[in-house]
């Protein structure tokens, strides 16, 4: 009995600690499973509820990602539990948190940089950029510049936001100025698109931290709501090769997800780029990938190595779970 007990903690030691913001998302408790095997995790959320929710992982209530003091509070708890790999999953902090954490300690980051998380999370400059480069092209407007150039129905969304929050659909002129009065927009706060028709995607994109593309996977979306409640992994080249392109005008260096449409006529039409891992991440893991293994082993490494992607037809299914405490 004390030789396991002996076991377990050089087990624990020999493991790598990687500390996780984000904890209430959706892509846990899969998540944990899933990379618990390998690694000591640690988890920080500002919902102080998680942990009678996760009573036995090792959770750390944050001050939210908005407080002046959040970056001091992680660079804490990297110094006090000897953390060597951080992922940051609320886009709130991925912007800072390269030029805020990276290096600590020599801690690694595992996020795009800076820059590129600029440009992804405001959402008309990366229409614009995504268009002036060739890569995809949806017509967009922002708000205090429409003026029904485009046909009814359209397809609004906050500028700078994140998930499905502020998303509707109008038909007409009077929608649209409830829209801003009800949820409290400026129109020059507000994207306006045509409502695309079509197949749509989820695209895991892994690079590591010198651009080098690791697994691409590209996730049909069956039903959604806020969040991709099922979807099936699937091996789509036309999406591969837009990956790539993205990838080399924009070099990430860094995880993203690629959401898009695959109209009728086979065109892709992208409208938006999330810089971090997505939900679904937890699919490339079912399908034989693990993805923060695959970060840590290449990172600073300039090889090219074949790109993995997950087996196809790897389903998902997400279903409500009533939790008390």
């Amino acid at each position: 009995m004390i030789k396991n007990l002996e076991d377990n903690l050089l087990s624990k030691k020999s493991k790598k600690h990687i500390l996780i913001s984000g904890l209430g998302g959706s892509a846990f408790p899969y998540l944990h499973n899933a990379l618990s095997i390998n690694y000591e995790l640690f988890y920080v959320d500002a919902n102080d509820k998680l942990e009678f929710i996760y009573p036995d992982l090792n959770f750390i209530n944050s001050p939210s990602v908005l407080d002046p003091q959040y970056f001091s509070f992680i660079r804490n708890i990297i110094k006090e539990n000897s953390i060597e790999v951080y992922i940051p999953l609320i886009d709130e902090e991925i912007f800072l948190a390269k030029s805020e954490i990276e290096g600590y300690n020599d801690v690694i980051v595992v996020s795009p940089t800076a820059e590129f998380s600029k440009r992804s999370l405001n959402k008309y400059r990366l229409m614009k950029e995504l268009s002036d480069f060739g890569i995809s092209s949806v017509e967009s407007y922002l708000g205090s510049d429409f003026d029904w150039q485009l046909k009814a129905p359209v397809f609004v969304k906050p500028v700078t936001g994140r998930g499905s929050r502020g998303i509707r659909t109008i038909h007409d002129q009077e929608q649209l100025q409830a829209y801003y009065l009800l949820e409290d927009y400026k129109p020059h706060e507000v994207l306006v698109q045509p409502k695309l028709e079509g197949v749509e995607y989820t695209v895991g994109v892994t690079v590591n931290n010198l651009n080098v593309v690791l697994a691409i996977s590209s996730k049909k979306v069956i039903s959604k709501k806020g969040i991709t409640q099922m979807g099936v992994t699937e091996n789509v080249p036309e999406i591969d090769e837009l990956a790539l392109k993205i990838v080399k005008e924009f070099r990430p260096c860094g995880p993203i997800n690629i959401q898009l449409i695959q109209e009728t006529n086979g065109s892709l039409k992208i409208f938006e780029i999330n810089p971090r891992f997505s939900t679904t991440t937890i699919m490339e893991f079912e399908g034989g990938i693990d993805l923060v293994k695959l970060y840590i082993e290449t990172f600073n490494s300039n090889t090219s190595r074949p790109i993995k992607r997950p087996k196809a037809g790897v389903h998902l299914y997400r279903r409500w779970e009533s939790l008390f405490y």
